[in-house]
This record gives C-alpha cells, structure tokens and sequence, in this order.
C-alpha cells in the first residue's frame, strides 16, 4: 500500500510505500518524506514541511491526523516559524 506525494514545484507524483497499513500519520508521512529525499539533516534546522490534500487543498495540521492508503498530497517547504504557527 502507499500514498502519492510530491512538493509543490514538481509535476510529478512520487510513491510512498507505507506497508500494509491501511492508515498512516501524517507525522510519519513528513518523517519518511524527508528521510527518502535526504532532508533530515539539514532540513530540520531551518524548514519544515507542511502537507496538504492533493484534491481538496486542505492542509494537514495536526501530526497524528491519519490519511488513508492511496492519498496524493503536496508538499511545501516553509520556514520554521510559519510552520509552527500553521499548526
């Protein structure tokens, strides 16, 4: 089962393999998103990122709100100070 991202100046959706697990965190999701694409490191310090639903333009605030298999979400890169008062 898996999940379709991509950030938000990418064409494309990219594929997220969540297991067998029918929901997923969007806690977890952010984690594995910047664990795939090498973010983790230096992201954190200065950036986050803030999800959205692909289709209805709804951003994902809370980090234990769970999505189920097969949702498409955008991805953007915010800074830190954005990103915590968004949520």
């Amino acid at each position: 089962m898996s999940i379709r991202f991509k950030f938000k100046s990418v064409i494309e959706f990219e594929t997220l393999d969540i297991g067998r697990k029918p929901y997923i965190s969007i806690g977890e999701v952010r984690s594995r998103i910047m664990n795939v694409k090498k973010l983790d490191n230096v992201f954190r310090k200065d950036s986050d990122l803030v999800l959205y639903d692909a289709v209805t333009g709804l951003e994902y605030g809370d980090d234990m709100f769970q999505i189920p298999t097969g949702s498409s979400l955008i991805v953007k890169r915010v800074p830190v100070e954005v990103a915590s008062s968004a949520m």
